[in-house]
């Protein structure tokens, strides 16, 4: 009995259609040729090898064309393409994102990518949803079910995981958060915000199945966010007529709650030494300063530093 729970997606319409008029073609019409060439008494060895290209031709499109599928049940995800299958527990699953070589269903142990839902780079860079944003939609809708977000009726305030089309939203809040609150270090006439190159690093990170993005929403309206993979905190903002309102704190908690639920002894999190307000609030979490230093990506370039902080109920060593 079929489970009703159960959802395939094969190829597109139009491949589909396209496999099948080649599939047509090569089943029919080939065979057809290769008798006629044979009546006519040619060599019998080219309607045989028209016949042999038949059935390889017949093969192919049901490797490429009509074999390859995605199915999602309850219990996981499962990805079949030409010659490989893989298969994703829901509580694995780190990254849900549709991407030119199919939709990507990622791990912190493996990533793969669903041939038969395709995003082409035309459709990615002018910003049009596709049938692979809609199949993304739906299969991150039931991540959520399996890992749904943080929510405080009271406050309105909920902690959600971002989500691969946000990279937009996340660009804003990080120029809204970062923008006035560094322009001593980064001064906007002679080093305006990278936009551009802030978007294409948002979508790398949403991309990536070893980090881990949220926002947080005060009333369904995004207003910071943070960003951590095993042990590190690489982003954190909370745009300005949200601070100094706990919000910050929320996250950085929430982030380093997940980095020691792992099985980090440590936390860490690089902060520009020239951010002193930064400084200040993460040594009132009980960050402590080290003194590994590095440099900014971004002109000037400017020093920063790395802060850690200890789980307080460090895993035990195994013996």
């Amino acid at each position: 009995m079929r489970d009703p729970k159960l959802r395939v997606w094969r190829a597109g319409p139009v491949t589909l259609f396209v496999v099948s008029i080649f599939t047509v073609t090569a089943g029919i019409v080939i065979p057809i040729l290769a008798y006629l060439i044979y009546r006519n008494g040619s060599s019998p060895w080219l309607p045989v090898l028209l016949l042999a290209l038949t059935v390889l031709a017949l093969l192919y499109a049901w490797r490429f064309g009509f074999h390859p599928r995605l199915r999602v049940s309850d219990q996981n995800v499962e990805i079949i393409n030409p010659f490989r299958r893989y298969s994703f527990d829901w509580d694995d699953i780190t990254v849900i994102a549709p991407g030119e070589n199919g939709l990507l269903v990622g791990s912190e142990e493996k990533a793969a990518e669903a041939w038969c839902v395709q995003k082409s780079n035309l459709a990615s860079r002018r910003g049009r949803v596709t049938r692979a944003d809609r199949i993304a939609e739906e299969l991150l809708d039931v991540l959520d079910v399996h890992d749904p977000p943080v929510e405080n009726e009271e406050t309105g305030v909920r902690i959600r995981r971002a989500r691969p089309e946000e990279g937009r939203l996340l660009t804003r809040l990080e120029r809204a958060a970062s923008e006035d609150a560094l322009a001593h270090i980064f001064p906007p006439q002679q080093y305006p915000f990278p936009v551009s190159a802030i978007a294409r690093r948002w979508r790398e990170v949403l991309h990536n199945r070893l980090t881990h993005t949220y926002l947080l929403e005060v009333h369904e309206s995004p207003v910071g966010y943070v960003t951590f993979d095993a042990e590190t905190v690489h982003h954190l903002g909370i745009v300005p007529d949200h601070t100094r309102r706990g919000y910050g704190t929320t996250l950085i908690e929430f982030a380093c709650m997940e980095i020691y639920a792992g099985g980090a002894r440590e936390a860490f999190c690089w902060v520009l030494t020239d951010n002193h307000t930064a400084r200040a609030f993460y040594r009132a979490l009980g960050w402590n300063e080290t003194g590994e230093r590095s440099r900014s990506e971004f002109p000037p370039n400017p020093q920063t530093l790395l802060m850690v902080r200890r789980n307080p109920h460090p895993p035990r060593r195994s013996r």
